[in-house]
Formats: C-alpha cells, structure tokens, sequence
C-alpha cells in the first residue's frame, strides 16, 4: 500500500507529465553551411537515391539542444525540402514547406482551435509537413509514391501571446489529423541561422 503523501505527489508528477504545453524547455538550434564532403556518405546516397534527378543540394550541420544532424535543403517539385541525417547519415525526417491554406479544412480548423485556445494573440510564420519512418520506407514514399510505414505530422513555427506576457516565438507539432503533440518556445539568435 502507497503511503497517502507519496500518492498525492505521484498523482502531481503524474499530472505534469501530462501532454500539454511544454514552456519550461527552449529549443536552441544554430546552422552552418558544410560541404557535401563534411557530410555522411549514407545520407548523400539516401537522398540521392530518394530524390533522384534533383537540382543542387545545400548542406548544414544543425547543433541544438537535441543533439547534431545533417540537413539537405533544396528545391524539388515546386517546394523548398530538408531532409535531416543523424551524424551516422541514417535518415530522421523529410520536410517540406507548405502553405497553411493547403491543408484539408478538418486539419486546419483542429490546428486553429489549439492555437485560438492556448494564445491570446497568434500569427502562423510558416508549416512544413514531415514525414518520418524507416529509411526504405521514406525511400519508396518519395520516389514510388509508397506510403506504407511512414508518419505525417505537421510542424508549425508562429508567433504566439500567452494571457500577461508578450508575444514569443513557438514550434508546435501536430499529428496528422492535426491534434496538438507538442510545443516549445525558440530562443531566435540573430545571424545564428541560416535561412534558405
């Protein structure tokens, strides 16, 4: 039998643990131009592979809180793509950069109601749309139009006001249907990133 305080602070531990907004992590993240020589071999063949008959690739080495990668960005079927590599070259996800306005209305509207929900005042800055799975399977997703084994989720950068505070800037994950997975603040460092 739990001992009635250790319970309470169970159920409190539990109860933050909860998924709900995360405001206690920042998520820092700062890029730098490489060459394709600095970058793993498995990753250039992967996208290679991939996306064949692309046009030139820019590559980054991407140092943030979670860690190091390898981001590929170029343009391809009328979008911008980065497809990020852990530091072995093995695949973690493919983004590309969408309108929010292309989303279905149902995927729209959930993300809406989140945002309108949990800030005073928001402005969405741009959505990309991830896919992640094994590295066959994302292979055959892009160059088979394959879907099988591969995640869909949607990833929000906007400007949001909580009640009481001025506007930051938030990442916000979404799954597929548009149901809130996570957020987390962005610490912006001018001149740190590069954008593309």
């Amino acid at each position: 039998m739990i001992n009635p305080i250790l319970r309470i602070v169970l159920l409190g531990v539990l109860i933050l643990a909860l998924p709900r907004v995360s405001f206690a992590q920042k998520k820092i993240e700062q890029e730098k131009g490489v060459k394709k020589k600095d970058v793993p071999s498995a990753a250039v063949d992967w996208l290679n592979d991939a996306f064949e008959g692309k046009k030139k690739v820019k590559w980054y080495e991407e140092f943030s809180n979670e860690g190091r990668a390898y981001e590929g960005k170029f343009w391809w079927d009328k979008r911008f793509h980065s497809v990020k590599f852990d530091t072995l070259g093995a695949i973690v996800d493919v983004e590309i950069e969408i309108p929010f306005e292309e989303l279905d209305e149902s995927i729209r509207a959930s993300i809406t109601d989140y945002l309108q929900s949990e800030f005073e005042d928001y402005k969405i800055n741009r959505l990309q749309i991830q896919y992640s799975g094994e590295s066959d399977d994302l292979e055959d997703f892009f160059d088979e139009d394959e879907n099988e084994g591969i995640v869909i989720r949607y990833e929000l950068e906007y400007t949001g006001k909580l009640k009481g505070e001025i506007s930051k800037f938030w990442e916000g994950l979404f799954d597929h249907t548009g149901a809130f997975i996570s957020q987390q603040e962005v610490e912006v460092r001018i001149m740190d990133n590069l954008i593309f």
